[in-house]
């Protein structure tokens, strides 16, 4: 009985020395924070914090993988937002009445930049699906366009 309590006792001690030192290490609590606004859609914030935490403590993974994952998220952000203005672009340029060669050849080039940097994305399981799927609906979007107006 004297072992088992004992061993109850060491369990609790090694447990809430994990917790105090995981709640009074500030690379912890930067990335606790970091993993919040990632969590809620705020990736700008989450990559600062989730730097700032891992520069600290190289050895806090938490703070890498949420560095690593806003950083993709990112630019998933940043890939649907040029889309969305490219796109915009595109409307001003076909609502002319005048198109000209420079005009065709804009609206292809910009095409081909959101095929082929859609391409480079990359997700992961951790990836916001909600990302991922306005980024392949921009990407269907340029790719329907460059087949009907270029092929």
């Amino acid at each position: 009985m004297l072992s088992k309590l004992l061993t109850v006792f060491v369990s609790l001690f090694f447990l809430s020395a994990g917790i105090f030192y995981f709640v009074s290490n500030s690379s912890y609590q930067d990335s606790l924070e970091a993993r919040f606004y990632y969590f809620i859609g705020n990736y700008q914030k989450a990559y600062t914090l989730a730097k700032k935490a891992y520069e600290n403590n190289l050895y806090n993974k938490m703070a890498f993988t949420v560095l690593t994952q806003s950083k993709k998220a990112l630019e998933y952000e940043d890939y649907i937002n040029r889309g969305n203005a490219y796109l915009k672009k595109i409307d001003l340029i076909s609502s002319n009445k005048e198109y000209n060669e420079a005009d065709k050849i804009r609206i292809k080039m910009m095409c081909e930049i959101m095929i082929e940097d859609y391409k480079k994305l990359s997700p992961t399981k951790l990836t916001d699906s909600k990302l991922t799927e306005s980024a392949k609906e921009i990407y269907t979007q340029f790719r329907q366009l460059y087949n009907e107006l270029f092929k």
